[in-house]
Parts: structure tokens; C-alpha cells; sequence
């Protein structure tokens, strides 16, 4: 069995084809609804700066095409080649730009964007949590004064009341095991996605860090980034720590209202 589980660091080889295969739900759709949602808050930012909103961890570019059609530029940057690769793909006008780069070290110069937005927990990937506060850092210094970063992380309350340790489907004609755990040591929730059987079958890991609400508003209160606004899902319901699905974060960038 080839395993990718030894390859360090897990998200350079699990966000491909695999990963686009096991989620087929995450959809145009599905990006239109929580595209249009965060930019009626960062709207009123994204011309604080001049490239008007950046797409933290961009994937195919779902979102940032959606973004792009109410006539503000959108950068989308991801570490995946192979999602870039579709990202660019798309057809879109006016189109977004994509760029490859990490997080932690963002090609732009201070005060680059109106805003910056982070979707669906592409957060908390890294062994190191200093890494974590260097990625705020980066969003911060990319802001101009008075921008605005919208963070979109799942509700880890409700993700680790309801936790289902072992999953198998079939997707796209093929078997997949899923097996979920919490380490609460190094406070990370931890899958492993076997596909297909047999010799053929490859397996993955996704490990990411919890975190909480209070804590997710100090990293931010840190960074001088003040939290204005706490929803718990994309139809701007107030978060509820043991209901809501998601932890977004609107907060505003230092000189700003």
C-alpha cells in the first residue's frame, strides 16, 4: 500500500485530486452563498487598499471568482500547484489572480489589501502554534489601516461533542475509510482517509489545532486585529458554541472603524 501519512508536511501531498474527489459537496453553490456573505462585510473595506481583497488559502478559486464579479480586484494565494491549477482554469471576467505561497511568508507588501478573507479552516495546519500567530501577523501586515480579515474555522465546541471516530462510503467508485480522533495533548483533531483497497490504495492525514473562540480573538487581539462582529454560519446567525457549525470572525485592521 503507498502511504502518504510519512510526508511531511501532510498538506503538501493531501490537497490534490484525492481531496477534490472526497468532497465533491464543496461546489460553485456552495461557494456562491459564502462568497456573497463575506463580501457584503468586506465590501465596504476592500478599497482601503489597492489590491482590494485577498483569498488566504484560495483552493480552485471558488470564491475569488465570486468575489471578483462586484468589480474589485481579488488575489487568491494556495500552496497547492494542482489547485491553482484549476483555480486558473476557470473562466471568469473580470478574472482573479492566483499566486503560489505559503501562509507564513506572503509575497505582498505592507498594506497590499483592503482585506483578507480565510476560508473554510485553512487554519492551524502547522506543528508549530508560533506558526499560527505568524500567519495573523502576515494577514495583518498585508492589511492597509483600517482593513478588514474575515476567518472562517469550524465550531471546534460542536466538532468535538459530535466526533464520529469511523467512516466508510464509496465516492466516485471507489472505497474510502475514514478514521477521526482528538489528541488533546497537542489539541489537534486528526484524520486518517484511506482510499480504494488493496495494493492501490493510498492514505492520507489531515491534523489541524482546535481552536476556540476566545482564544481564536486573543492570536487576532495580538495581532491588532479587533474583532467587530462573530457569526456562526454563513446566513450571519450569532454564534452559539454548542449549535452553530462555524466560528467566522469579522475583524478590523488598526486605524479602522
Amino acid at each position: 500500500m503507498t502511504s502518504e501519512t510519512d510526508r511531511d508536511p501532510w498538506y503538501a501531498s493531501w490537497f490534490g485530486e484525492e481531496y477534490l474527489a472526497l468532497y465533491p459537496d464543496r461546489d460553485d453553490l456552495e461557494a456562491e452563498r459564502q462568497a456573497q456573505f463575506v463580501f457584503g462585510l468586506l465590501g465596504p473595506y476592500a478599497a482601503k487598499g489597492r489590491g482590494g481583497i485577498l483569498d488566504l488559502a484560495c483552493g480552485t478559486g471558488r470564491h475569488a471568482v465570486v468575489l471578483s464579479r462586484h468589480g474589485t480586484p481579488v488575489m487568491g494565494v494556495d500552496l497547492s500547484a494542482t489547485l491553482l491549477a484549476r483555480a486558473r482554469a476557470r473562466r471568469a471576467d473580470p478574472a482573479p489572480g492566483f499566486v503560489r505561497a505559503d501562509m507564513r511568508r506572503l509575497p505582498f507588501a505592507r498594506g497590499s489589501f483592503g482585506a483578507v478573507v480565510n476560508f473554510f479552516t485553512s487554519f492551524g495546519y502547522f506543528d508549530d502554534a508560533s506558526d499560527d500567530i505568524r500567519v495573523i501577523g502576515e494577514i495583518d501586515r498585508v492589511l492597509a489601516p483600517g482593513g478588514a480579515f474575515v476567518s472562517d474555522v469550524f465550531n471546534a465546541s460542536r466538532v468535538l461533542a459530535t466526533l464520529v471516530s469511523r467512516e466508510e462510503k464509496t465516492v466516485a467508485g471507489e472505497r474510502v475509510r475514514i478514521r477521526r480522533s482528538y489528541d488533546a495533548a497537542t489539541r489537534r483533531i486528526e484524520k486518517e482517509i484511506t482510499m480504494g483497497t488493496g495494493p492501490g490504495a493510498r492514505t492520507f492525514r489531515e491534523r489541524v489545532r482546535v481552536y476556540l473562540r476566545d482564544e481564536l480573538e486573543s492570536l487576532h487581539a495580538d495581532a491588532s486585529l479587533r474583532v467587530r462582529n462573530v457569526f456562526g454560519d454563513f446566513d450571519g446567525s450569532p454564534f452559539d458554541a454548542r449549535r452553530s457549525p462555524r466560528l467566522i470572525l469579522l475583524a478590523v485592521a488598526g486605524g479602522g472603524r
